[in-house]
């Protein structure tokens, strides 16, 4: 498995997905980098990751029609006790504010 470490070559990845994914993927890579310093932003498999102690916290994954943005199914704060289902991705096609909120509270609880 082949990985290169850092904000640069994370941000070099996520600036090679198209328009208007391109926006979006740096603009998550800000929200997770703010709300979870703590986290080492790598790219492997192609995509951006983000890790923490060795284990994959979560990833953006640009496409050519939306960017799935996600979290490991063993680090995922959207676990819902009692339920029998769990979300670990979301497809993203825009931002706003309330967007943009919700993912720096999983990040920052996936992160903690």
């Amino acid at each position: 498995m082949f990985s290169k470490k850092g904000d640069e070559a994370v941000r070099n990845k996520l600036a090679g997905a198209p328009a208007p994914y391109k926006e979006i993927a740096l603009r998550l890579h800000e929200i997770i980098s703010e709300s979870a310093p703590s986290l080492e932003p790598v790219v492997r498999w192609g995509l951006a990751f983000y890790v923490k102690d060795g284990q994959d916290v979560c990833y953006i994954k640009p496409d050519k029609n939306f960017l799935v943005f996600g979290f490991g199914e063993v680090v995922n704060p959207a676990f819902d006790q009692g339920e029998l289902m769990h979300p670990v991705a979301w497809t993203i096609t825009a931002l706003d504010e309330a967007t943009e909120g919700k993912i720096r509270a999983l990040v920052s609880k996936a992160a903690g």
